[in-house]
């Protein structure tokens, strides 16, 4: 990753959206297809926000997760990954089992290094989950998106004690505010499986199960094989969760081990 002052000229850009004083873009820097964000607003807390999330991905390296090129003090640059979101995916059918688990499988590894970093994701989800060459494969998988992450290797966290996140996808404890717990990113995990296998997810009213109004989940989706992992995953209590995302991706290829004969990754 190379650390800029001045900003870097992008060239043939197309912009894709603009939110909350970020803009989104896909262009051309050195020869290369880049996704870039540019922070067009001096708002303190955006900036703040903008710093938080480049240093979080300038601290991480693996194949299942898209690299951080270069930073400078208003932009960021990644390498676009061509083949669309997960979300676009499961928008068009949901995923035969076998593709579920090798996709969930996918982010679970990448997880396993975000957390060995002493990050954790906070906002798993299908959008947040790139497929290269819209393959729903485990090898294909690219997690994006660290702006709402909490890393322990940051003197300070901007996000403590909120209740940021995604309410369809975010632990009960992290809404609460808790942040830095790995095992939040597992239930989250949980959900995005459930939502593959299903097209939606696990709570229609996802307010009403985090502040314990009620506990109706829809029914769990796929073969029964794999309802023992979605069931703890998205267990309420975090200590009756899988303890690591390596003890959830074994599990998750225990599974497939069993349907094997009956399923295919694709």
């Amino acid at each position: 990753m190379q650390d800029f002052r001045v900003a870097q000229t992008i060239e043939r850009r197309r912009v894709l959206a603009t939110r909350g004083g970020v803009q989104s873009e896909v262009g051309e820097w050195r020869g290369q297809t880049v996704f870039v964000k540019t922070l067009l607003t001096a708002e303190p807390e955006a900036t703040l926000r903008f710093a938080h999330e480049g240093g979080i991905a300038a601290g991480l390296s693996h194949p299942l997760v898209v690299p951080l090129l270069a930073r400078t003090p208003r932009q960021l640059i990644f390498p676009f990954v061509p083949g669309g979101t997960l979300r676009e995916v499961i928008e068009a059918s949901p995923l035969p089992a076998g593709a579920a688990l090798c996709v969930a499988t996918g982010v679970l590894r990448a997880v396993e290094h975000l957390h060995a970093c002493g990050v954790t994701h906070h906002d798993l989800k299908p959008e947040n989950v790139l497929l290269h060459g819209g393959r729903a494969r485990g090898d294909a998988v690219r997690l994006i998106d660290f702006g709402m992450s909490h890393s322990r290797a940051l003197g300070t966290d901007i996000h403590d004690g909120t209740r940021m996140g995604t309410p369809h996808f975010m632990a009960p404890e992290q809404f609460r505010g808790v942040r830095g717990d790995p095992r939040s990113d597992l239930y989250s995990v949980g959900v995005l499986l459930f939502d593959c296998l299903a097209g939606s997810p696990p709570y229609e009213d996802a307010l009403g199960w985090l502040v314990g109004i009620h506990e109706d989940c829809a029914p769990l989706p796929g073969p029964p094989e794999v309802h023992p992992v979605l069931r703890a995953a998205l267990q309420r209590d975090p200590e009756a969760r899988p303890a690591t995302a390596g003890e959830m991706r074994a599990a998750l290829e225990k599974t497939w081990n069993t349907l094997r004969p009956a399923a295919a990754w694709d």
